[in-house]
C-alpha cells in the first residue's frame, strides 16, 4: 500500500510540474510543441525532474502490483515496466532539442529513443499487466477499471500517432519544410492517459487492501 501511495504522489508531482511549465514557458505553443521541449533553457530542470517523477511513479506502481502479476504475461509485464522506468529516467537525463532544430545531435537522439520506447511500448505492457490482474480473483472488483485503463492508453497512443500520420498524408514534408504538425495537445493527452493507467493501478491496490 505504501508503494501505491508513493506512485500517486510522484505521478501527481509530474502533472503539477508540467502544468506549471505551461505558464512559466509561454513561448512554447502547446498546440505543436512537445512537453520534452520544456527541458530546454530556463526552468528546464523542472521538466527533467518531472520525467524522474514519472519514472518513480511507474516504479512504485510496479512494486505495488508486482505480487499480483502471476501469469506469464504478468511476469513479462512487470519486468517490462522496469524497462519503461529506465527509459523515463533516460528522458530526464538526455535533454531534447527543439523540434525546429534539424541538427539531430547524439543527446537528442538518445532522448528521442527513450521517448519512443515509452510511447510505443507502454500500451503493450499496460495490456499485459492488466490482463494478468484480471485473472486474479482479488482484482475482480476493479475489472471494469482495468479495462478502462487499457482502453485509455491505447486511445492516447493512437490519437498521438494519428495526428502525425494524417498531417504527413496531406504534406509528406510537414515538419521539415517549416509547416507545423499540431501534435502538442495529442502528445499531452497521450501522457495523461499513461498517468491515468498508473493512478488506476495504484488506486486499485489501495482499494483492494
Amino acid at each position: 500500500m505504501t508503494a501505491a501511495y508513493v506512485s500517486i504522489v510522484f505521478g501527481s508531482v509530474f502533472l503539477i510540474l508540467v502544468t506549471l511549465l505551461h505558464f512559466l514557458k509561454r513561448e512554447l505553443d502547446p498546440s505543436w510543441r512537445m512537453i520534452s521541449e520544456y527541458e530546454i533553457g530556463r526552468h528546464g530542470w523542472m521538466m527533467r525532474l518531472a520525467f524522474f517523477c514519472w519514472g518513480a511513479s511507474v516504479l512504485a506502481a510496479t512494486i505495488a502490483i508486482w505480487p499480483s502479476l502471476q501469469t506469464i504475461g504478468g511476469v513479462i509485464g512487470r519486468w517490462w515496466l522496469l524497462v519503461i522506468v529506465i527509459f523515463l529516467f533516460g528522458a530526464g537525463i538526455f535533454k531534447a532539442d527543439p523540434i525546429t532544430d534539424q541538427t539531430n545531435n547524439l543527446v537528442n537522439r538518445l532522448h528521442a529513443l527513450c521517448g519512443m520506447v515509452v510511447i510505443l511500448t507502454f500500451p503493450i505492457v499496460a495490456t499485459l499487466a492488466a490482463s494478468s490482474l484480471m485473472k486474479n480473483l482479488r482484482w475482480l472488483p476493479v475489472r471494469g477499471l482495468l479495462v478502462l485503463a487499457v482502453v485509455l492508453v491505447w486511445a492516447g497512443m493512437i490519437a498521438y500517432f494519428a495526428t502525425i500520420i494524417i498531417a504527413r498524408s496531406k504534406n509528406p514534408k510537414v515538419g521539415e519544410d517549416g509547416t507545423r504538425i499540431y501534435m502538442g495537445w495529442p502528445n499531452r493527452f497521450n501522457v495523461v492517459t499513461y498517468l491515468i493507467w498508473i493512478f488506476i493501478m495504484a488506486g486499485s491496490v489501495i482499494h483492494l487492501l
